[in-house]
């Protein structure tokens, strides 16, 4: 099993923090999704606060499903 940090490397996220924005992982627990070792934090260039970005093949239907909440 790779490691969150090796995932974000794989995945060729420049910009990336393993660890993940507290009030962002309680909303989500909230309702239902454990993200802690499926996400990274990731940020760009554009996005200076970042965003959450899968690692996982869990943390892309939680992602999936996390879309569908929101629309």
């Amino acid at each position: 099993m790779k490691t969150k940090q090796e995932a974000g490397e794989i995945l060729g996220l420049k910009s990336f923090d393993c660890a993940l924005p507290q009030t962002w992982v309680d909303a989500c627990y909230e309702r239902g999704w454990d993200v802690r070792p499926h996400f990274v934090w990731s940020y760009d260039d554009i996005m200076l606060s970042g965003a959450p970005h899968p690692v996982t093949k869990e943390g892309n239907r939680m992602a999936g499903q996390m879309a569908a909440f929101i629309s």
